[in-house]
């Protein structure tokens, strides 16, 4: 199994390395384009991806409203068959004639039982969060930089969906929990109910993990694959408690169809964002032009507001001499460093290491230096 994960891994990193090479063989000729944050191959592009990319909202606008028309659509379906006022009046407006018609239609919306109308809007969000998952792994399969397959992650991801969606309507989690408490002799839960809680939250927490932190604009699909998750954990948690208790069985259905429809908004989240990537209109860390020449400009006055004033020439007459003093005396304190030290020939070595001229006696020769050239 590792022989055959360790080839697979070679595979991909010849399969971008190649891709690699053509990219700079093809960009040598080309005009250079500002860099993205991710490096997609042209086949990563929604337009060369199934017809159903084509069809994911990538606006801010069209993504809040199909957000919002799926939240919407599952609080109806709930609201309907769990808001007892609303079935009474129902009943008193409709009269005894169409009563057993009533009946039928309180049993295809009850939200004490999964096989009803916010189930079955549950299970086709879940079928399309399985959709959207492939097709996000489609599209980040093309990444020249994924050196290590990250984009299996979504197809991984699908296939938990897939999975869950069959468990709403098949009793894999007593299945699957009746297995372990019979191999490992440690009932969990009732029927082993709390192995398949514990196996669930494991598999669904680290593949979310591995699937959601390489992208960039990462915070709207975390933050709604956290909620839909929650919702899950409260609908298995009313039905570990439950004990047949009706408004447990109530609450467990309503925070399942709740959780398909947040995982539902999370993967829509999750095709914006890798499509944004793909197209280059992610938001990018560098500083903007604007705010360079911003911080050159405060630069340069803070080095104009550091560097000392020059100071300026006198006029003429009696000022010359005491400006000329002047300026000998700054100069002898700079540069008192820089003078190179007289040491007489006569002295011994150590006297010449620490034989100096001092202040009075530079200025005093500089001074006679001026005089002989005026003279």
């Amino acid at each position: 199994m590792s022989l055959q994960g360790s080839q697979r891994r070679d595979q991909r990193r010849r399969l971008l390395v190649s891709w690699n090479r053509s990219q700079t063989a093809s960009s040598d000729s080309a005009t250079l384009q500002p860099r993205t944050l991710a490096d997609y191959a042209p086949e990563a592009l929604p337009e060369h991806q199934p017809a159903i990319a084509t069809l994911l909202p990538t606006g801010l606008g069209s993504f809040s409203l199909v957000a919002a028309t799926i939240l919407t659509l599952v609080g109806m379906a709930i609201g309907v068959g769990a808001y007892e006022p609303l079935q009474r009046e129902a009943g008193r407006a409709v009269g005894d004639r169409f009563a057993p018609t009533l009946a039928a239609v309180r049993t295809c919306v009850d939200a004490r039982s999964g096989a009803t109308l916010a189930g079955w809007i549950s299970q086709i969000l879940l079928v399309g969060s399985c959709v959207v998952a492939m097709v996000v792994r489609l599209m980040r399969r093309h990444r020249r930089d994924d050196y290590r397959g990250r984009y299996r992650a979504w197809g991984w991801l699908a296939s938990l969906f897939c999975i869950a969606s069959c468990g709403s309507h098949m009793p894999l989690g007593s299945l699957l929990g009746t297995f372990i408490a019979d191999a490992t002799g440690i009932p969990l839960g009732p029927q082993g109910y709390g192995w398949w809680v514990v196996l669930s939250t494991t598999l669904l927490g680290v593949v979310s993990l591995w699937a959601v932190l390489p992208l960039h604009e990462r915070l709207a699909t975390a933050i709604w694959l956290a909620l839909g998750l929650a919702a899950w954990e409260a609908s298995a948690c009313c039905v570990w408690i439950g004990n047949g208790r009706e408004t447990l069985a109530i609450a467990a259905n309503a925070t399942w169809a709740v959780g398909s429809g947040l995982l539902a908004v999370a993967m829509l989240a999750a095709a914006r964002s890798v499509i944004r990537e793909v197209r280059g209109e992610c938001r990018n860390n560098r500083v903007s032009p604007a705010k360079s020449e911003r911080s050159e400009k405060t630069s340069g006055k803070l080095f104009a507001f550091a560097t000392p004033p020059e100071p300026s020439q006198p006029a003429s007459g009696w000022q010359e001499e005491e400006f000329a003093q002047e300026t000998d005396a700054t100069a002898g304190e700079s540069d008192e460093s820089s003078v190179p030290s007289y040491t007489d020939p006569t002295d011994s070595e150590d006297d010449r290491e620490t034989r100096y001229l001092s202040k009075a006696e530079r200025k005093r020769m500089k001074k006679l230096a001026r005089m002989s050239r005026v003279a």
